[in-house]
């Protein structure tokens, strides 16, 4: 109960309150406070029974929520919102707007009273009023009365305010003062004071008070003062202030937010389209804020349209869709804003709208017949709002028409085209329609350039009148399908398929001027001039080649064009039949050997031929093909296919064939072959070698050739009995059996042998001395039953009845023989003794001499005169002469020695070819011992370090083969060069790259690998790929240091190699630079406080003598240093 006067902030619903036994109840309080501050209620409950208890309650009042300020009539006012910017509930806020660059100078409007305080008041009082006055007001509506809230003001002022209010018509002061704060002193400018008015007449004029502070005070009516504000902003933005009005009586805030937009773009839009074209173009409008916003578009530019209004929800996202759709040619420049009504941001986007030449509006098809008028109707439109008369223009010459077109406002007319083509196929163009004024009518052209040349003109003729935009233009793209007119005559031609035929064609020019004629032809089988003069009234042939490539029917036209006649053409029914036969040239072949014949497959068409082949003869001939049945021609190729042949009898007898290749193309392409079987000849010296003491044998391989049973011989003699015609006394002369060669067979005389059968003839060899040996094995070949052989020229029989290889009795072959010379070429034994060492560094080059010792050699002059065939004994050696061989008694020539060196492989081989090489520079021979001493000068000159074992072999002319063990060493080579590698810091990657390419011409794969020893820190890259070749610009290799300490030493080796080549690089790497600081130190270590008192230093000996006992320290603590006398 309030009975002390005061005004009561604290109310209790009800009096009293009941509690059951052992139970609680909540008390309802209500704080309803005027004045910032403290506050405390006590609360008494009292019962006889148990007596008295309080609580004490304390309520704290802050500052009160804002009031609404009333509405302004000013530019700069935006709105009263009634959420400010980062708070949840609802708050008056009067919102303002200002650019970046003004002061905003506005005057707000202070309501004179304060109706939230009124309103509280009058809720105090009411809450005082008991149930029956409560009631009785509610019923005659003065619950709220002026009466009431004054009652309730009163009980809030001391003895002498309330002594004022009741003298207040004799109180001078008329007005409230009521000082002036705000939030944002550094932005808004306010006065410190304001005065309002409480009586009415003091709200009629305004009145200026003391140090400069204003209670203006405008028309009753309005109930309100202004107040004076500046605001200076700094920066785009949102600056919320709020302002407190406070007196001894009340208390007030206001909200107040002002908006400053920035004077940039938020974004630059460049629009590029075709005239007439619509570009779209979605901005993306998001509100993070809570509020629901209304933004309203102001667009500025031309061709530029958009919605004037778009609303976004709160947390929402809202397009706002933007089109650029130009009428003509230019380019425009626009604006774009959209203020926001909400929290008055404006949205500023830059418009460039670009518009290029305009594409076609239709693409308009035509089909015409040569030399004859067609029409064609188009629809021209009209896109602009003014009348527009057309200047039309084509590129075709074919095209005629009206040269002008007038169209309305908006609306379209028909433009009636007139073609009139003078040759077939399809013709392309376009037809403009250029708008333009009386004062800009210039000469343009009737031809428009396919590509955009009328553009370029527009440009020049605008920039030369002065205009700043071109003129509206349309146009059409034309595609004109001229159809051919009925030929003049149909020409009926047949040819082979590979072959050519002439089709001769007159032409005459019945015009006294000279007729030039284009000539067409419209499919590939047919070639001729591209190109026709004919003189005034002349006729001539045009000839026509016809080259099928494909079996089968076919059309075909052979056009004339002429731009003073047009076009006339003549048909072709065209039939393609298969090629003729090819007849090949005979050959010749030796009974049981084979020759080789190449059959040409020409392929004229752009497709793969896919050709069978039939072979008639399979017994004589044979295709040396992947697939014997089966062959690919590519397309627009050529293709040899070998051909064996081989004879099974002599002369012509059943030695032909016909090969066809057959495919759908081409049906059946027909080749014959022919071929004639000879008398065999003596067969190439065999080879074979053995050491001394050993033997070693040798096969020679005998196929019988026919397709009869032959009785063969087999006879082993030497070359005198086979120089002359054989005898029946030297038939079967044999060698004898100390001879080094002889034969291991069981039967050697008339062994049987079926067709095409083979018989397998060893030839052992077991040399005596180092010397040549020579022996011919004869195979004697007759047919069974006693049949002679056959051969159809008696010319040639005449001829091959006194050859050595066949036997004749009475003027027919009884016998052919196969003669195969044998050399026997002895070897040394191999020497026992350690091989010699040439060692020379990788990339070095070292020569050396080398000296053998030839055992038991049979000089040139003293040996016995054999026989000997001119070929060389052994291919694979190569013979070396040097003019500067010293030449010692017992020789007559330099040239009696072979030699080269022998490798372990090919691989090797490939590798020390080019590195090795031998050359004789002396040669001995001991007349006493017969010991032969020859000296090598070697040169070894390896590319990477390596060791490989190899053999010379030295081999004489008159018989024998000496080896001698070799051992090739390449040591490593000298580092290529030194690499220094600087860090760039610990864990991180430094690199270094350089190029290298192969010794070769040829690009060479390789690998790249660190030594074992070097340090993980490097890496290479790539670690294998393929080295460029000599001359280019050569492979990149990368090599990569990347150090995780410091102080330490990083080395590695780094090994690039081929097949052939190797490189070495050492590389080193360091650690990063530094540079010592040259400015001195920041920070003073060094104390400059220096004392003035001297140090003076303790004499240690003199007071240790004025001890009387031992100290803490010592072993024996307190005992005495001085000895006392008893």
């Amino acid at each position: 109960s309030n009975k002390s006067g005061c005004l009561q902030e604290f109310f209790s619903p009800v009096n009293v309150a009941y509690l059951e036994g052992e139970s609680s109840t909540n008390l309802d309080l209500h704080y309803l406070p005027f004045n910032m501050g403290k506050r405390y209620c006590a609360v008494i409950f009292i019962n006889e029974q148990i007596g008295e208890f309080v609580y004490l309650m304390e309520g704290t009042c802050g500052l009160p929520l804002p009031s609404a300020l009333l509405p302004m009539d000013s530019p700069n006012f935006l709105c009263i919102s009634s959420i400010l910017e980062g708070q949840s509930e609802p708050q008056p806020v009067l919102c303002l707007k200002c650019c970046l660059t003004d002061i905003l100078r506005e005057k707000l409007k202070i309501p004179l009273t304060n109706e939230a305080r009124e309103k509280a008041l009058a809720i105090a009082a009411q809450l005082q009023m008991s149930a029956l006055e409560y009631e009785r007001r509610k019923v005659t509506g003065t619950l709220e009365s002026s009466s009431v809230r004054a009652a309730i003001a009163a009980l809030g002022l001391s003895t002498v305010e309330k002594d004022v209010l009741h003298n207040l018509p004799t109180y001078s002061e008329q007005y409230i003062e009521y000082r002036v704060e705000i939030s944002m002193p550094d932005y808004f400018e306010i006065p410190c004071k304001i005065y309002i008015p409480v009586l009415t007449s003091a709200r009629v004029n305004a009145k200026h008070l003391e140090n400069g502070n204003y209670c203006l005070a405008t028309e009753a009516e309005d109930a309100a003062v202004e107040l004076p504000i500046k605001f200076i902003p700094q920066c785009p933005g949102r600056y919320p202030c709020q302002i407190l009005l406070q007196s001894k009586y009340d208390i007030r805030t206001y909200n107040i937010e002002c908006v400053v937009n920035t004077d940039t773009v938020e974004a630059e839009l460049e629009f590029v389209t075709p005239a007439y074209q619509p570009v779209f173009q979605d901005i993306p409008i998001t509100n993070m804020s809570q509020q629901d916003w209304k933004l309203k578009a102001c667009l500025k530019g031309c061709s530029f349209y958009g919605p004037p209004l778009i609303y976004v929800a709160p947390g929402e996202t809202t397009i706002y869709t933007l089109m650029f759709k130009p009428t003509t040619e230019c380019i425009t420049k626009g604006k774009l804003i959209l203020q926001n009504e909400a929290n008055g941001t404006d949205h500023v986007f830059t418009l460039t709208g670009i518009a290029t030449k305009p594409l076609a509006l239709d693409h308009v098809l035509i089909d015409c017949p040569v030399r004859q008028i067609t029409q064609k109707v188009i629809m021209v439109p009209n896109f602009t709002r003014n009348e527009l008369r057309y200047k039309v223009s084509s590129d075709l010459l074919i095209v005629t028409g009206d040269p002008t077109l007038t169209v309305e406002p908006g609306d379209t007319a028909a433009y009636t085209l007139n073609i009139s083509p003078w040759k077939r196929g399809k013709i392309q163009g376009v037809i403009s329609f250029v708008a333009e004024d009386g004062e800009q009518q210039q000469c343009r052209p009737n031809l428009l350039e396919k590509t955009y040349g009328t553009q370029e003109l527009q440009t020049v003729n605008a920039a030369n009148t002065g205009q700043n935009l071109p003129c509206s233009e349309v146009w059409f793209a034309l595609e004109i399908n001229s159809i051919a007119a009925p030929p003049e005559k149909t020409l009926d031609v047949e040819c082979a398929v590979l072959d050519t035929t002439v089709i001769e064609i007159p032409i005459s020019n019945p015009t006294n001027d000279i007729l030039t004629l284009d000539v067409l032809l419209d499919i590939p089988e047919l070639s001729g001039e591209k190109s026709l003069l004919l003189q005034p009234k002349e006729t001539v042939c045009y000839e026509v080649k016809y080259s099928p490539a494909c079996v089968g029917s076919s059309k075909g036209s052979v056009i004339f064009v002429s731009e003073k006649t047009g076009e006339f053409w003549y048909a072709l029914r065209l039939k393609a039949e298969k090629p003729l036969p090819i007849t090949l040239p005979e050959v010749e072949c030796e009974l049981g050997k084979w020759v080789r014949q190449y059959i040409l497959l020409v392929n004229p068409t752009y497709e793969s031929l896919e050709l069978k082949v039939v072979n008639s003869n399979s017994a004589h001939y044979s295709l040396e093909t992947d697939s014997p049945n089966f062959l690919i021609v590519a397309p627009c190729s050529t293709t040899e296919v070998p051909v064996q042949f081989c004879p099974s009898a002599l002369g012509r007898a059943c030695h032909t064939a016909k090969i066809s290749f057959m495919c759908p193309q081409l049906q059946e392409w027909i080749f014959f072959l022919s071929g004639v079987g000879l008398i065999p000849k003596p067969q190439e010296p065999a080879s074979v070698s053995a050491c001394l003491g050993y033997h070693s044998s040798i096969i020679i391989t005998f196929r019988n050739p026919t397709f009869e049973d032959v009785s063969v011989d087999v006879i082993l003699t030497d070359q005198e009995h086979v120089t002359h015609p054989p005898s029946d006394s030297v038939l079967h002369h044999s060698i004898n059996k100390e001879s080094v060669f002889w034969l291991p067979l069981k039967q050697t005389q008339e062994v049987y042998l079926a067709p095409k059968g083979k018989l397998d003839i060893p030839v052992l060899f077991a040399p005596q001395s180092m010397k040549l040996y020579e022996a011919v094995l004869v195979i004697n070949v007759e047919k069974m039953l006693d049949d002679n052989w056959s051969l159809e020229d008696p010319i040639e029989l005449n001829k091959q009845l006194s050859s050595s290889t066949v036997i004749s009795e009475s003027g027919e072959i009884k016998a052919l023989r196969w003669i195969y010379p044998i050399h026997g070429i002895p070897e040394a034994p191999p020497h026992k003794s350690a091989p010699a060492v040439i060692c020379c560094q990788a990339r070095s080059r070292v020569e050396e001499r080398v000296e053998v010792l030839l055992t038991g050699v049979v000089p040139a002059g003293r040996g016995s005169q054999i026989f000997r065939d001119p070929a060389t004994p052994s291919n694979s050696m190569s013979v070396t002469i040097q003019n500067k061989v010293q030449v010692t008694e017992g020789f007559l020539t330099a040239d009696e020695f072979l030699y080269d060196i022998e490798f372990e492989s090919e691989r090797v081989k490939s590798q020390l070819k080019s590195a090795v090489a031998i050359n004789l520079v002396e040669k001995e021979w001991d007349s006493k011992t017969g010991i032969v001493t020859l000296v090598f000068n070697t040169v070894f000159a390896p590319n990477k370090p390596m060791r490989n074992p190899a053999t010379l072999l030295v081999q004489c002319i008159t018989g024998g083969i000496w080896k001698f063990p070799l051992l090739l060493v390449a040591t490593e080579p000298e580092v290529d060069d030194v690499i220094n590698i600087e860090a760039a810091g610990l864990n991180k990657e430094s690199v270094i790259s350089f190029r290298l390419t192969s010794k070769t011409r040829y690009p060479e794969p390789y690998t790249a690998y660190f030594l074992p020893g070097s340090d993980p820190e490097f890496d290479v890259s790539p670690q294998a790929g393929e080295l460029l070749p000599l001359g280019s610009a050569g492979t990149l290799i990368t090599i990569g240091f990347k150090p995780n300490m410091y102080g330490k030493k990083h080395r590695a080796t780094l090994v690039i190699q081929t097949a052939g080549m190797q490189w070495m690089y050492l590389i080193n790497g360091l650690p990063p630079q530094t540079t010592p600081p040259t400015a001195s130190a920041k920070v003073v270590c060094r104390n400059t406080y220096e004392k003035s008192i001297t140090v003076q230093q303790r004499n240690f000996v003199r007071e240790n003598m004025k001890l009387l006992s031992t100290g803490v320290s010592s072993t024996i603590k307190g005992a005495p240093l001085i000895l006392r006398a008893k």
